[in-house]
């Protein structure tokens, strides 16, 4: 896959955070207020995306933007669970279509990670090259 595809690939998925916060809200299953937690992933991973396709032709492009690309779903993966726990409680956190979006983050987050590691290898082999 083309490095311009990775990025593209990492963007979408990004989006995809917020699309299936409203989806889950239109269907009932969360209340309207879980859009804007969806928003945050949304939000930092499109635009850390959206920076490296902006400056993938820049061979001088710093490795911190590689490492943010893997860390922010990293924190995905790590902060939702107990952030869906903190806000309803044991008793409520992985019922009502909450334990469906759950999986759905931790796979969109680990899809991501997949992708800012092919990134980060593809520059290694350009730059070798």
């Amino acid at each position: 896959m083309s490095e311009k595809n990775l990025y593209v690939s990492y963007i979408v998925i990004g989006i995809a955070y917020v699309v299936f916060k409203i989806g889950f809200v239109m269907a009932g299953y969360l209340h309207l207020g879980a859009i804007s937690h969806g928003l945050v992933p949304a939000v930092l991973t499109t635009a850390a995306g959206l920076w490296g396709l902006r400056n993938m032709t820049n061979p001088e492009q710093k490795s911190w933007l590689h490492w943010t690309l893997i860390i922010l779903p990293v924190l995905v993966l790590i902060t939702t669970p107990p952030f869906m726990y903190w806000k309803q409680g044991s008793e409520l956190w992985l019922t009502n279509g909450r334990f469906p979006i759950l999986v759905l983050y931790e796979i969109m987050a680990l899809g991501q990670i997949g992708i800012a590691l092919s990134i980060r290898r593809h520059k290694a082999q350009v730059q070798i090259s």
